[in-house]
């Protein structure tokens, strides 16, 4: 269908004894954002922000979950929050991230479409060697839809010898950080030492209601891979919560390792930007300050009744704005006074609105 979103399985005999049986997975046909997430609950303003922060810093990130759970979706909702002057080149066996609204949005893509390892189309190149290929495209964000065969070596080796500098993000299936290890190690036979070129392991999950009539998609955790481990980083402490599902709360919080400044990866972010080595509060200040944001864009889309607030082109355009304003302030006052920049920037979003 020309246009359409949706991903269709089909089944024949003698698989299916009665015959030919369908399954739909229609797409939203426009592509999620963050805001749209915190306004259906699906994450809170500050794993939002944390997300955006950790994406901003050129980390590399695998979404994981369950089937069905909302990883792609996050995936490509995250993807909005890099900066338009990136390229980005994105590598697919089955196309689902949102490229076309992406470009259209004014993003600069390379999508690159590999064979599929259920199919196996012969006259398309395997997710490795796509890898590969995308490595001599130059300086280049890199999306993985899927790490979920023999594409994983080939990424990891990338990612540890540092041929991708910029930000790295895939999906792959699993409910935890550890169940991640485990597919990725053991699974998909990446070497444990290559596995440490992950940063952070973000969690998706469906949440059952107690009586078990309702399902809830959420963030259930975001979690940093440090580095100091030897055989298993469950036991070493290799995974260090930086927030956390409260199921009492129904939310995201942060842990202690978050507030007191005492992650290992945020503070690698820090050290390559002036105004932030060795300043905590300046770190959690701009993590705090996108927070704001987030949660002012929804706000002000359910105040006004506007959800077109939510949706993509505006999202990159808040985004653009709030870097353009950092920069501006940066340059009057000789730091990033997140003061000064959120009102300037609320004052343009009461513009816009």
């Amino acid at each position: 269908v020309p246009g359409g979103r949706a991903r269709v399985a089909i089944i024949q005999e003698n698989l299916s004894p009665e015959g030919l049986a369908f399954a739909f997975r229609r797409h939203r046909s426009r592509a999620w954002t963050l805001p749209l997430f915190i306004k259906e609950d699906f994450i809170n303003p500050l794993g939002a922000a944390l997300i955006s922060f950790i994406v901003d810093g050129n980390r590399s990130v695998l979404f994981s979950g369950t089937r069905g759970a909302g990883k792609t979706s996050l995936l490509s909702a995250s993807m909005l929050e890099l900066l338009k002057k990136e390229r980005i080149v994105t590598v697919e066996d089955t196309r689902e991230l949102p490229i076309r609204q992406m470009k259209d949005i004014g993003f600069n893509i390379e999508s690159m479409k590999s064979r599929s390892v259920i199919t196996q189309v012969e006259n398309e190149l395997p997710a490795e060697e796509a890898i590969r290929t995308s490595l001599r495209l130059g300086d280049s964000a890199l999306v993985i839809g899927e790490v979920r065969s023999d594409e994983a070596k080939t990424l990891y080796e990338a990612m540890r010898v540092g041929a991708v500098a910029n930000f790295v993000g895939g999906t792959i299936h699993g409910e935890s950080a550890y169940s991640v290890f485990d597919r990725v190690v053991n699974d998909l036979g990446v070497p444990k030492t290559s596995f440490k070129a992950t940063d952070i392991i973000v969690s998706v999950n469906k949440i059952q209601s107690p009586d078990g009539m309702e399902t809830y998609r959420r963030v259930t955790g975001i979690t940093e891979v440090r580095k100091n481990w030897t055989d298993d980083p469950q036991e070493e402490d290799g995974f260090v919560d930086l927030m956390r599902y409260d199921s009492n709360e129904d939310e995201l919080v942060p842990t202690d390792t978050l507030k007191n400044g005492e992650s290992v990866i945020l503070n690698r972010i820090a050290e390559n930007v002036r105004e932030w080595k060795n300043d905590w509060n300046a770190v959690w200040d701009n993590i705090k300050l996108r927070e704001q944001m987030k949660r002012e864009i929804v706000e002000k889309a359910e105040e006004t009744g506007n959800d077109e607030l939510l949706e993509a082109e505006f999202t990159v355009n808040a985004n653009q704005r709030f870097h353009l304003l950092s920069q501006k302030v940066g340059e009057e006052y000789g730091e990033q006074d997140t003061e000064r920049i959120f009102a300037r920037w609320k004052e343009w979003l009461d513009q816009q609105v």
